[in-house]
């Protein structure tokens, strides 16, 4: 065999020899090194990632769910469109338009509260739903008797007109008549002196 000269062979890490004892004396606390910069900057940018990975995933909360609002919207719109149609009817609606003004008061307001204070947005978009359901079962009396209301009105509209053209016919028929009779009854005691000029 030829006698090659011997190379060394350099590896790309290096392999220590107390690697064994070495790991004991971390397991007892007893690290001589400190973290390098790179780790201790690894470090400090996992923290910060966990960190903004749990501030934005979506905690479960009792915020107010789109469902709770877009019911109470549909409460107050399905009303809206009762009270509109019972003044139509010649319903006095003042009342139930207060009321709905509350209610969508409530609704704005529960819109705005609903990241700070979730238990509170809850409540007011129950309460506009519970305002806008007492309305819209109001509405339907109001409308009721609006309606009876302009039948009364268009029933003495057509009285007072079938008394002034009754009016008007005796008035044309027997008038004459009745403003003689008026008038000697009058002036019965009137006499009539020539003039002399």
């Amino acid at each position: 065999m030829e006698n090659f000269p011997r190379r060394e062979i350099q590896l790309p890490f290096k392999i220590h020899a107390q690697r064994y004892v070495a790991q004991r004396d971390r397991i007892h606390g007893n690290v001589g090194k400190r973290l390098s910069l790179s780790a201790l900057w690894r470090c400090l940018i996992t923290v910060t990632l966990i960190v903004l990975v749990i501030s934005t995933t979506p905690i479960s909360s009792h915020e107010a769910t789109g469902g709770q609002l877009e019911t109470a919207a549909n409460s107050v719109n399905s009303a809206f469109s009762l009270v509109y149609y019972a003044e139509q009817n010649g319903g006095d609606v003042s009342a139930l338009v207060a009321k709905l003004n509350a209610a969508i008061f409530l609704i704005q307001k529960a819109e705005a509260e609903n990241a700070t204070d979730p238990d509170a947005a809850i409540a007011d978009l129950s309460n506009a739903t519970t305002i806008a359901q007492m309305v819209s079962q109001n509405s339907s009396s109001v409308s009721t008797s609006g309606a009876t209301a302009r039948q009364l009105r268009l029933y003495e509209s057509l009285g007072t007109v079938a008394a002034t053209v009754s009016l008007a016919v005796l008035a044309y028929l027997r008038g004459d008549r009745v403003y003689r009779r008026l008038w000697l009854y009058v002036y019965r005691n009137h006499v009539v002196k020539k003039n002399d000029e």
